[in-house]
């Protein structure tokens, strides 16, 4: 398996987000409908294949319809587990 260029943080938010997703019942293509992106942007976010931005993060979520703070507390905690 590849190993990641960013930070390996990002893998516990890059799997939460999957999962929210997933749960919200919506599958890559409509999340990204709704965002106004193209399905690949997300599928890179959530494969390691694209570093995740801050307010594509905070829209991701509200298409979700999940709290981003739920997500910036799994990245924080995984930056404390670090230290």
């Amino acid at each position: 398996m590849k190993s990641s260029p960013y930070s390996p943080q990002y893998e516990q938010l890059r799997t939460w987000l999957k999962k929210q997703r997933e749960a919200s019942g919506l599958t890559l293509r409509e999340a990204s409908l709704a965002m106004g992106r193209h399905h690949s942007v997300l599928g890179k976010m959530e494969q390691d294949r694209r570093k995740i931005e801050v307010l594509e993060f905070v829209r991701y979520c509200q298409v979700l319809g999940v709290d981003p703070h739920e997500g910036l507390d799994i990245l924080i905690n995984s930056l404390n587990d670090g230290d």
